[in-house]
This record gives structure tokens, sequence and C-alpha cells, in this order.
């Protein structure tokens, strides 16, 4: 009976890492774009970022020659197709009124250190406009995961917004202030512009960001199964188990602060393949550790803390493809939010992992321990595989 018990209990362990936190293997980019949204008083600009591969899924057209990469000439004689894919996927109201997209250009971009496709869309209604209202639908019903993170200015006010397909609509209030399609410089009127959507006041950005880092850090499923090496890492202690998740969190707010400020950056193609790599090292490194006291504890604190910082660029993505102006508010929110996404996470894993090892006596524990960190590792592996692969194709 106590065999099939604890069968059941590695079969259930099993299920949990491959279903829960299995993910794809591109985390954080497998169906991400980015919004600038303009408001204007009688037009508002929209600048969509999408993934090139993402592009080609919803416009096969586009890609005449088949090689998976869209070419400039491609580009060049594609405005038609890319209107109707606009028109089809972008809804632009005016006071109830649909407008007519003009897309101006469409071209090879990089957006949050990705290279990304961006097409330049304009809506003109020749009249000052009350009330705007955004319904965005790419890829919907072929990527139900697509999310955009929609930046909205208006003058010198800006909000972040999480697209997807269950919060799809954006409402904005009209511009109401002096035009700033004839200059750059904020005009005199920007002080009695009404507020953007709601009150961009520091609950608003509190909430907005908060909720952006609980999400990334849900759907990140690398970031996930890291945590669970470092809670196989600290066996049964919970002294130690706290001092390893401390440490990560250390690392990855050390590298959000330097590259919220500009001080350091790196690429996702090179960040990608490393917070895998960091998933194979610290599941072996559970495997084939050795015992010895203070020196192995401060050795893996240390690793720790670098691949926190590691992670902390996969984190940043999402920051340097939103954020301007003012960033302590933003950067403490999202941060703040990639916390309660951690914690949430270990209150589910934490108390399934203790009834594991009540069942699991004597030596099964150690082999439980052992199954668990390769499953954790060849999971890592094959991420850090296919990642290398698609920066080859990229």
């Amino acid at each position: 009976m106590k065999i099939r018990v604890q069968a059941g209990a590695m079969l259930a362990a099993i299920w949990v890492f491959f279903t829960i936190l299995g993910g794809t293997a591109e985390a954080h980019f497998s169906s991400t774009g980015f919004s600038d949204i303009t408001v204007k008083d009688k037009s508002l600009e929209y600048n969509v970022f999408l993934l090139e591969k993402e592009l080609i899924e919803a416009l096969p057209a586009i890609d005449q020659d088949g090689d998976g990469k869209i070419s400039e000439s491609e580009f060049a004689g594609s405005h038609e197709i890319l209107t109707a894919l606009v028109h089809d996927r972008l809804i632009v109201t005016g006071n109830s009124k649909v407008g007519t997209g003009t897309v101006l250009v469409a071209k090879k971009t990089e957006k949050a250190k990705m290279p990304m496709i961006e097409i330049d869309i304009n809506y003109d209604f020749g009249e000052p406009v009350d009330r705007y209202m955004v319904q965005y639908n790419f890829y919907d019903g072929t990527n139900p995961d697509h999310r955009s993170y929609a930046t909205i200015r208006m003058g010198q006010q800006s909000i972040v917004q999480v697209i997807n397909s269950s919060n799809n609509i954006l409402q904005m209030e009209g511009y109401h202030g002096a035009d700033v399609g004839t200059t750059d410089t904020a005009a005199a009127g920007d002080s009695e512009q009404k507020p953007i959507t709601t009150s961009s006041s520091w609950t608003s950005v509190l909430k907005e960001y908060t909720t952006m880092g609980m999400e990334h850090i849900w759907s990140g499923a690398d970031h996930l199964l890291f945590l669970c090496g470092l809670i196989l890492a600290a066996g049964a202690s919970g002294w130690t188990m706290l001092k390893l998740i401390s440490a990560f969190t250390i690392g990855h707010s050390i590298t959000l602060v330097l590259s919220a400020l500009d001080l350091a950056s790196l690429s996702p193609l090179i960040v990608e393949p490393l917070i895998a790599l960091s998933i194979v090292f610290v599941a072996f490194e559970n495997i084939l550790r050795k015992k010895d006291g203070a020196n192995t504890e401060k050795k893996r604190l240390a690793v720790t803390v670098l691949f926190g910082m590691v992670h902390g660029f996969g984190f940043a993505e999402i920051l340097h493809g939103t954020m301007s102006g003012n960033i302590a508010l933003p950067l403490f929110s999202f941060n703040l939010g990639v916390e309660i996404g951690q914690l949430a996470v270990l209150a589910i894993v934490i108390p399934v992992l203790w009834l594991i090892r009540k069942v699991m006596t004597g030596n099964r524990q150690t082999w439980w321990a052992y199954g668990t960190s390769s499953l954790v590792g060849l999971m890592g592996l094959y991420w850090l595989i296919e990642r290398l692969i698609s920066d080859f194709k990229m």
C-alpha cells in the first residue's frame, strides 16, 4: 500500500512540474507585443510592435518567399495587405464613429531589447474627439495567450495598461488642450486637459505595474521552475529556503534597478538561454553537491544572487518597453508584483513538497530529491537547446 501511495505521489509531482511549470520554451516572448498610443485633439496615433514570426502567422502572404523572415522588398509590396490586417484586427472609434487607419510605415526595429516589427498607424477624425475607444484583436482566436503592453500618452501624461484576450478594449478621453500635432513640445493647454481613461494617480500606477509584475512571474515558467529548484536545494530547512529565495530576490532587484536606470542591459537573445542554463545548473547542483557545511551554503547563495541578476534582465524586458519619465514608483510596483507572484507560487508548492517528503521516508526521500531535480534539469536543458536554436535562426 505504501508503495502505491509513494508512486502516486511521484506521478502527481511529475504532473505538477510538467503541466503547471512546464510552459513553453519562449516563456517571456512567446506572444508579446507593445502598443504606443498618442492621443491628440482630432486624431490618434497608434504604433504597434509585434514579433516578426507572429506577424507572419497572422499574415502569411507577407512572407512571399516562405523563408520565415520579412525583407524590405516584401514590406514595400505589402502595404495593401498590411492595411487590411490593421482594419481587421484594430478598431478605433472617436465619438462612436469608426476611424479609418492609415498605415504610415512598417519596418523592422527594436523594442524591449528585442527585434520586432513596428507598424505606425494614424486615425484622423477631422474634428475634436471627446472620447476614443480602441479594440485590439491581434491574434484573436489564433493565439489566446497574446498580450500587448500599451503605453498611452496625452501631452505630458502617460499610463500603462496590459491588453490581453480578456481585456482588449481601451477607453480614453479626448485631448482638449492645444493640438499637439503641431509641435513636439507640450502645449500651454496641457494643464487643463482631461485625464487618460482614469486618473493617472500614484495608486493607478501602483496597481498597473504591480499587476504587470505578478502576471510576468506567473507567465514565466522558467522563473517558476528555477524557484522550485531552489526549494529542492534547501531540502527540509525552512531557514535555508528563506535565505536562497532572498538571495534570488536581491539578485533580480539589483538588475531591475540598473536596467531601469539604463546602467546595464542585456539582449533577451542572451538572457533567455542563460535563464534556461540557470535551471540546469541549480538542478544538477542539487544532485552533485557535496555537503561540506558553511562553504557550500555560501557558494550556493552567491550563485543564486548571480542567477537572480540574470533573471532580473528577463523581468526588465517589459520595463524597457513601457517605462518613461519617473521610474521610482513603476520600478517599485513591478518588483512588488514579482515578489507577490513568487510568494503565491511558494504558498502552493511548499506544502505539496512538504507532504510528499512526509510520505517518502529513508532512501526514498533521497531518490525523490534526485528524481525531481533531474526533471527540473531536463526541462531546463530542453529550453536551453530550443532557445539556442531559435536564436541561431534569428
